[in-house]
């Protein structure tokens, strides 16, 4: 009897733990979440300056660099997950894959759309010291969004092609080999002397 009662004495101390546990992963997740809220938008405008050096070209240049090849290549990442063949686990991996390969990306987003402090001063390093950079990065991220839905529907075209060429040659196989054996089972013309 004793047995029975320490079975779910044990089962609640597990859940217990469980829980603890996921509250402290929270906690720990909102902290850094603000943590990283107040030091990555200085960050990445200090970062990006430090590469323009208010040279207005080299600005537009970086900004569709980042805007295109930070959207573009994420989103063939992350179709990947539309895969069949690939499980859930992976397409969630996949997925956090994406989205890290477009970090640069969402850091420039929260400095020109983001409310906090940071976010501003992050505004003000990137007004003066690299003009055009968020301008060119958001027309480069949509240019990247167009090109990519481009890619996505040619391809769908092209494999919807590929299927219905193979249905027609096995129609054309199927046809050629009843006309051989509808020619094998002919009887022959020649009359038998």
């Amino acid at each position: 009897m004793t047995e029975q009662a320490q079975v779910p004495a044990q089962k609640k101390r597990n859940w217990g733990v469980k829980i603890i546990l996921i509250l402290v992963a929270l906690l720990v997740a909102v902290a850094a979440y603000f943590i990283l809220g107040a030091i990555l938008p200085r960050w990445w405008s200090d970062v990006i300056a430090g590469q323009i050096r208010r040279d207005l070209g080299a600005s537009v240049l970086v900004g569709m660099f980042y805007g295109f090849v930070f959207t573009f290549i994420p989103l063939l990442v992350a179709w990947q997950a539309t895969r069949k063949a690939v499980t859930w686990p992976w397409k969630i991996v996949i997925l956090l894959v994406a989205v890290a390969i477009a970090t640069p990306n969402l850091l420039t987003a929260g400095i020109a759309f983001g409310t906090t402090e940071s976010a501003h001063a992050g505004q003000r390093t990137l007004s003066v010291d690299a003009g055009f950079f968020t301008t060119w990065t958001a027309v480069s991220a949509i240019a990247a969004v167009v090109v990519f839905i481009g890619v996505t529907v040619l391809w769908a075209l092209w494999r919807r092609r590929g299927k219905q060429m193979k249905v027609l040659k096995q129609a054309e196989s199927e046809r050629v080999r009843a006309a051989k054996q509808a020619e094998a089972e002919r009887p022959d013309p020649t009359p038998n002397v």
